[in-house]
This record gives structure tokens, sequence and C-alpha cells, in this order.
């Protein structure tokens, strides 16, 4: 191992939990490193939470300009165009990185772009994304690498090549008939938004219930929405396995029948990010699904490492 470059606070992973502590630490004067693979900010500002209300309140519109003659106003001629919705969506993600990297700049917490992994205790190695490698050593270390969509190991599934909802809200055509495989609050709210650009939509959802954690009254009145906004609910229906290829043709066989559409989203839930970060040489445990274990106030089993 190469000689470490001393930081009072190393952050893997540039998300909401860890860009605010160090860009807070470095503004007091602390020094302060976050290693980042990809999304500067994270998840939410690229590829999630930010962009999928872009691209719903996109949705929204196109679905008061179909509406709009109940209100006496002349909609002929109308289309959606999905490669300008995608490039709206596209501007406001880079504007958003522009307003992380002055943050950046003006806290004085350093942004170090490549792909970290624990090498010893409280050290992380990073293969820079421009080449080369350094060692960062911190006083104290945050592991913020947070989640990406699961794919269950069901037949077929990985083969057919499934849109996330990474892909989805790259989409540059509409799809003519989207199947979500999850009822869950991803699937749901993208199930609404190409329901209303004007897709097919149907949501196959293995319990009982749309968001089935939520009360009976909520799932229910969701439920009722999108079914009467046209989309195809399939609820207490389980997949034995997914033939095809997304984006061309693709085939769900259930225990309801089969369901046949174009594009396939998996809204299944998440997986964390912890595979492949050394979490073992930092003395790093992790749970059965891969979290890992803190205490009340976040701290892992590692002396000086946090999550």
């Amino acid at each position: 191992m190469r000689n470490p470059e001393e930081y009072d606070v190393v952050v893997l992973g540039s998300g909401a939990p860890g860009k605010l502590v160090a860009w807070t630490l470095a503004s007091r004067g602390r020094r302060v490193a976050v290693v980042e693979r990809r999304y500067v900010g994270g998840a939410c500002p690229n590829i999630a939470c930010l962009p999928s209300k872009n691209v719903i309140h996109g949705a929204k519109v196109a679905d008061l300009v179909r509406r709009s003659a109940e209100f006496g106003i002349s909609h002929d001629g109308w289309k959606v165009d999905m490669a300008a919705v995608r490039d709206r969506k596209r501007r406001m993600v880079d504007g958003l990185v522009e307003m992380h990297l002055t943050k950046y700049r003006e806290s004085g917490a350093e942004l170090v772009m490549g792909s970290g992994r624990f090498v010893a205790p409280r050290t992380i190695e990073v293969a820079l994304n421009a080449g080369g490698v350094r060692t960062l050593r911190g006083q104290t270390v945050v592991v913020n690498t947070g989640s990406r969509a699961r794919l269950d190991d069901m037949p077929g599934l990985a083969e057919s090549e499934p849109l996330t909802h990474v892909e989805a809200l790259e989409l540059d055509r509409l799809p003519e008939h989207l199947i979500v495989l999850g009822g869950g609050y991803v699937g749901v709210e993208l199930a609404q938004a190409f329901r209303r650009f004007g897709s097919r939509v149907t949501v196959v959802e293995r319990n009982g219930a749309l968001i089935h954690r939520e009360d009976p009254d909520v799932t229910e009145a969701v439920e009722q929405l999108l079914r009467d906004e046209g989309v195809d609910v399939r609820t207490r229906t389980t997949v034995d396995r997914v033939e095809g290829r997304s984006g061309e043709s693709v085939r769900l066989k259930t225990s309801g029948g089969e369901i046949q559409g174009t594009h396939l989203l998996v809204a299944g839930g998440r997986t964390p990010n912890t595979d492949g970060i050394g979490l073992e040489s930092a003395g790093v445990e992790t749970d059965g699904r891969g979290h890992v274990k803190v205490d009340e106030r976040l701290r892992t089993t590692a002396e000086g490492v946090w999550a």
C-alpha cells in the first residue's frame, strides 16, 4: 500500500448525507475528501428523486393538455416528444451538478472522482476515473454509498435486459406497452407518468395491494386512481418466468396468465451498494441483506467509521 494522504474526514460516496457532512466540516476548517465514482451529489439529483419529479411534472402537463377540452380549450394536433422530455430533465440535472461543484469549491471540501474501496482500517484506495491511484486515510471515515435497483433471481429476468428507473428516465421514445414489475413507490409513480404520456401500462404486484405497507384506504385510493387513468393493475400476481427482450417484445409468465408488452421496468426494491468496497478490510460488518450495521448514533463496528 502506497503512503496514504491524511485527512480529517474521508467520505465514500457523495450522496445527500455525505456531501452535507463534507461541506459543513470543510467550511469549519477540517480537511475533507469525498470519493465519488460517477454521480456528483449522489443518486437524488442525477437519476432518482429530482429527475423523476421533472419527468412526472411533464406527464402531468401532458395529462392536462389531453383533458383540456374539459376546460373549453382546444388541443388539436399535439403530441408527446419523449426526446424533448428527456432533454429537459438532462438540463435540470446539469444545473444541479454545477450547483454541487460550486458548493465543493466554496466549502473547501475536495471531490475525488473515482472508485474507492477500503484496503485497511480508515484507509481508502481510489482508482481515479482520470487514471492512476490515490490512497486516502481519515481520522474519521463515512460510508455513504447508497443503494441501487434490485433485480430478483427470476428465470429470464436478467436476460431480458429490463429497464430500471435509471434507464426509464432516459427513454427518448414512448413505450407502446410498458409492463411495470413492482407496485411500490417507484413503480406506481412511473406507471402513472408513462400512462399520462400515452403508453399502455400494466403494473404487476405480488402482494395484495399497491404500496402495500400503507393503510388500506390509501392503497385502495391509489389503485383506483391508476385504474381510472387506464392503468391495468394486477395484484396478487407472481411471475414465474420472463421471456424476450425489453424494448422489443417481452412476455411475463404469471400466476394469472401471460402478459405481453414492449418494455419491462423493474421496480422491485433496492439493494445496498456495499459489495466490492472492502468493508471486511476495515472491520465494518454488514447484516444478511448487505446493509452496514450501525448503532443509534450511526457508528459502525469499526472504530472511527460511520455510515
